[in-house]
């Protein structure tokens, strides 16, 4: 028997169950307590049908336009993404699908961004720095792919700016809004320091 594919409206209302738990301390709760062990399944599962979704979405619904409130949460998942040794698991396929949609669509990159920013302001930067540490990474290593698959097919003359142009604002966006990033961290450290 096919196991069902959950929709958008119930992957949301889960989250929204499991946020209860960990709001009512279910999060805070021994690891080897039955509350503890039951919201760590919730959350499983809840990972597990949010990959599903989003890998199977239509290629014309990006993920972070129409789903960044799914997307969000699943970030926590990236922590490992250095430990899948598999290139076929879901979350390289999830990275490498959003990766393809960020090379054209200004509003994932922002949403991709926002989420990143959401967890640093929202979470201990002791606990959170790990995961934005290996987010900065992978997104260093697809911005700069991409601007070597840019720059070559400008090299080679095989820009065609009528299918090029988009991706080329958005390796710009991406960049500009980095460096916004980077100045503005640079000025907390210097008005903190």
């Amino acid at each position: 028997m096919a196991k069902k594919v959950a929709t958008r409206r119930e992957l949301l209302v889960r989250w929204r169950g499991i946020e209860e738990v960990i709001g009512d301390g279910g999060d805070d709760v021994l690891p080897d307590t039955p509350k503890r062990r039951r919201l760590q399944r919730l959350k499983e599962d809840w990972f597990s049908d949010a990959f599903n979704f989003l890998i199977d979405l239509p290629s014309e619904d990006h993920i972070w336009c129409g789903s960044w409130e799914l997307m969000g949460p699943l970030l926590e998942t990236f922590y490992n993404y250095s430990t899948d040794e598999s290139n076929d698991s879901p979350l390289k396929l999830l990275w490498k699908r959003m990766s393809v949609e960020m090379r054209k669509c200004t509003l994932c990159i922002s949403q991709h961004h926002q989420a990143q920013d959401m967890y640093s302001m929202e979470y201990d930067s002791s606990s959170i720095s790990p995961l934005l540490s290996v987010l900065r990474s992978l997104d260093e290593e697809r911005v700069g792919q991409h601007l070597k698959e840019i720059n070559a097919r400008l090299a080679g003359g095989e820009y065609i700016p009528e299918r090029d142009n988009a991706e080329v604002v958005s390796v710009m966006f991406e960049n500009i809004g980095n460096l916004i990033h980077l100045k503005k961290a640079s000025y907390v450290f210097l008005v903190y320091k």
